[in-house]
């Protein structure tokens, strides 16, 4: 048995010409079908603004001073919805050993200990914080900018 005969039948039954139209349909109508009928995405969710603690070490106060409430971060060298709501830093402690090898804390004199909050727009429901390129969660990583000051730092809290 030939796949096709003389008359141009795919297995004696159908046309070539006939079943590659329909299968053309078929095809067509499928798209139409997922495209209409399939999930539709909703627009993005709401966005509700969250507080987030950021600490870090600086070096000195000029350092401290080149940062100031209400300035907005930077991300991918561009602004981004985000403020400083305040700023305060204390000594650093570092340990030292003694003469008699007990460890002791005392204050580091170039060094502060600074603690920044911010306000940030963030979806609500999606799980994942991000501010433009950067994860924002607790205990991650992360690198405040503005336009005037830029340090690495930890993120402590979000709120």
């Amino acid at each position: 048995m030939k796949i096709v005969n003389e008359k141009g039948k795919l297995f004696g039954l159908i046309n070539i010409i006939d079943l590659s139209i329909i299968i053309l349909i078929l095809l067509i109508g499928s798209v139409f079908l997922l495209k209409f009928m399939g999930k539709e995405v909703g627009p993005v969710t709401s966005q509700q603004t969250i507080t987030v603690t950021f600490r870090s070490t600086v070096r000195n106060d000029d350092q401290i001073k080149a940062l100031k409430e209400k300035a907005q971060l930077i991300s991918l060298l561009k602004p981004v919805d985000a403020y400083i709501k305040s700023i305060s830093f204390n000594n650093l402690e570092v340990p030292i050993s003694t003469a008699d090898g007990r460890q002791v804390y005392a204050i580091d004199s170039k060094r502060k200990e600074l603690i920044v909050k911010f306000t940030m727009k963030a979806s609500s429901g999606n799980g994942i914080i991000k501010l433009e390129s950067q994860d924002v969660s607790v205990g991650k990583e992360f690198i405040l900018k503005t336009h005037t000051f830029e340090s690495k730092g930890t993120i402590e809290a979000i709120e």
